[in-house]
C-alpha cells in the first residue's frame, strides 16, 4: 500500500517493530509527527485487513495498539530514492488462554498470539509473508508451533501447513487456534519438523472400528485348522503341523470314503469300486 510519506529515517531495515508508544522501538525520542505518519499507516493498513478477512470491524488500529502492550511488525519497501511502500503487518502480543491438550485436560498458560497478520494484494505469493513471519519467529526465539493464532482465515491456516507443517488442530472452545504440536515436547517436535511427509498421520493402521478388526487369515488350512493358535509360531513348524494334521484329516477321509464305496458295492451289481476320488477341494494349502 503507497502512502505518500518519507519512511527513511526509521526504515533502516525492511522490517519495523513498532509498541504501543507508535514509534518504532529504540526510537530515541519523542516525534508528535511520526507518531501522526505511523498512526496513519496503521489505521489503513488494519482498514485493509478488516476488508480482506471479511471482518465487521478492523482488529489493528492505532489505538488499539496504544492502549494494549502489543508489538506490531511492519514490512515496507524501498520502490525508488525516498519511495516507501508498506507490504504487511504483523501483530502479536502475550495473552492468558484456558488450554485443552488433545487429551481434554486444561491448563492455564501464557501464551505469545498471532493477532493480525496481513500482505498486501499486490505483494501476495511473493515470499513476504514468510518473510515476515521468520522474522517475528527469530525475534522471540520461538518456534510457530508455540503460537496461539486468533481466529485464522483458510488461507493463514494453509499458509501455516505449508511452510510449518502445522495441521492438526486441538478444539480450544474458543476464537484461538492451538495446533496439536503445541503440547508436544522439543524433541518429539524437532523430529516431526525434520520429516517431510505430512501424510503419514494417515496411513497408520486404525486400532478402532471395523478398519481395526483382524485380518481373515490368507490360507484356507489356518482358518480350518486352528491358524489362531499357531500365530505365535515360527513358519516352518507351522507348515509340518499343518501337513501333519491335513494327512490325518485325507487318512479320516479316505477311511469314510472307502468304507462307503464298499457299503455302496454290496448293494450294487457286482462292481467293486477299490479306487475311490477323494475330493481334496477343502485341503488347499500353501505347500500346493
Amino acid at each position: 500500500m503507497e502512502f505518500q510519506y518519507d519512511l527513511s529515517q526509521i526504515a533502516h531495515e525492511q522490517i519495523i517493530k513498532i509498541d504501543n508508544t507508535l514509534l518504532p522501538i529504540g526510537y530515541q525520542r519523542d516525534d508528535p509527527e511520526l507518531q501522526m505518519i505511523i498512526s496513519n499507516i496503521l489505521d489503513k493498513m488494519g482498514e485493509a485487513s478488516g476488508v480482506a478477512q471479511q471482518l465487521k470491524s478492523p482488529i489493528t488500529s492505532a489505538e488499539k495498539l496504544k492502549r494494549s502492550d502489543h508489538i506490531l511488525y511492519l514490512m515496507t519497501e524501498q520502490t525508488s530514492p525516498g519511495h516507501f511502500v508498506v507490504v504487511g503487518l504483523l501483530k502479536m502480543g502475550w495473552k492468558k488462554l484456558y488450554l485443552f491438550n488433545k487429551k481434554g485436560l486444561r491448563t492455564e498458560a501464557m501464551v505469545y498470539c498471532l493477532l493480525d497478520f496481513y500482505i498486501h494484494e499486490t505483494r501476495q505469493r511473493h515470499g513476504y509473508g514468510i518473510k515476515l513471519m521468520e522474522y517475528m519467529l527469530k525475534d522471540n526465539k520461538i518456534q510457530a508451533r508455540q503460537l496461539a493464532v486468533d481466529q485464522p482465515t483458510n488461507k493463514l491456516m494453509q499458509f501455516l501447513w505449508k511452510y510449518f507443517n502445522l495441521s492438526k488442530l486441538v478444539n480450544q472452545g474458543n476464537n484461538f487456534v492451538i495446533y496439536e504440536d503445541f503440547f508436544e515436547n522439543d524433541g518429539l517436535a524437532e523430529k516431526e519438523s525434520d520429516g517431510t511427509d505430512r501424510s503419514s498421520g494417515y496411513k497408520s493402521q486404525p486400532t478402532f472400528g471395523r478398519h481395526g478388526a483382524a485380518r481373515q487369515q490368507d490360507c484356507m488350512a489356518n482358518i480350518l485348522y486352528g491358524g489362531q493358535k499357531q500365530a505365535n509360531k515360527n513358519p516352518s513348524e507351522n507348515s509340518v503341523e499343518q501337513e501333519k494334521e491335513i494327512n490325518q484329516q485325507i487318512n479320516v477321509q479316505h477311511h469314510v470314503d472307502v468304507h462307503h464305496n464298499h457299503h455302496v458295492s454290496d448293494e450294487s451289481d457286482g462292481y467293486n469300486h477299490t479306487n475311490p476320488k477323494l475330493d481334496l477341494k477343502n485341503f488347499h494349502t500353501q505347500l500346493w
